[in-house]
């Protein structure tokens, strides 16, 4: 039987839209139905399933490897609430690869909101992490008296304690909300960077970044004040603190063990609660939009 305009071969291998023909086609596709349905978001769905699934593999192997090294047991919270900052790092240790499979299942979900670690930077931390390599992760304790030792690129002093208090919010008693509020750090080991200064560039029109958010480098306050002056920046409401013997970037272990790089911190409630490593100034803004929004999703 056949259909005008129509052969009555089987239709199985053709994409057909049941709603744009006419009732004879409709009965066509019922009696073959298409099997050529997957839409270009179905691909791109199965690619990130499949880069998950290999991640979640990479991080359980992990898991297993390190408890066996550690004979870790079981911690209840209530315990938990009674540690020191030393015990609570060791703690996060041992869950650090929960914590990443966790933040990697929740990409798959939300890819565009929380997407803010590339595969190769997820892959680089977990293998840091396996190796015991002694560095900040996210979730760990974080350094509070180093910060007394910037220096303003004003008066050219350590900031101090009170300088110290202005910035961090769990030492300010109206610090946003009780101390809930956050501070984005992104430091530069380099002299006279150009991914450092074209990076706060792009901050220059993100006033609400720029109001939670501080810059760290090596240069002296007289040539960070030369080149903000050069740039038309002096003005913009960019807070930028110099660290010439790197003693915060030390700390804060934002050295890099190959090569020096950008490093981006968001602090909050006295932890690392997001981290980024080898960050990029091409994408540094929307990076940090989307692990401020990791991080009220859920903090650590």
């Amino acid at each position: 039987r056949s259909v005008r305009g129509f052969q009555s071969r089987p239709f199985s291998s053709v994409i057909i839209n049941p709603y744009q023909y006419t009732p004879q086609v409709n009965r066509l596709v019922d009696k073959y139905p298409p099997t050529v349905t997957i839409a270009a978001t179905k691909l791109y769905m199965g690619k990130l399933r499949n880069r998950q699934a290999e991640l979640q593999k990479k991080m359980a192997l992990a898991k297993k490897q390190n408890a066996m090294k550690e004979g870790e047991g079981s911690t209840n919270e209530s315990e938990a609430s009674r540690l020191t900052d030393d015990q609570v790092k060791e703690m996060n240790d041992r869950k650090r690869i929960d914590e990443l499979l966790k933040s990697s299942q929740g990409l798959s979900v939300q890819q565009d909101s929380l997407d803010y670690l590339s595969q190769t930077q997820e892959e680089e931390t977990i293998d840091a992490y396996r190796r015991g390599v002694d560095r900040l992760f996210e979730g760990d304790p974080a350094p509070t008296q180093v910060f007394e030792e910037l220096v303003s690129i004003k008066s050219e002093n350590a900031i101090g304690e009170t300088g110290a208090t202005r910035l961090l919010p769990w030492l300010r008693k109206n610090g946003g909300g009780g101390g809930k509020g956050y501070l984005i750090v992104v430091c530069d080991p380099r002299v006279k960077s150009p991914d450092f200064r074209d990076t706060v560039k792009a901050f220059r029109m993100e006033k609400e970044i720029l109001s939670h958010a501080i810059f760290i480098n090596a240069d002296t306050p007289a040539e960070n004040r030369r080149w903000l002056k050069k740039d038309k920046l002096m003005d913009s409401g960019i807070r930028l603190f110099s660290d010439e013997k790197r003693e915060w970037m030390r700390t804060y272990t934002a050295l890099g063990e190959q090569r020096w790089s950008m490093t981006l911190f968001i602090l909050a409630e006295e932890r690392v609660q997001k981290l980024v490593r080898e960050l990029a100034s091409v994408n540094a803004p929307l990076v940090v939009e989307r692990a401020i929004k990791a991080m009220e999703k859920r903090r650590l």
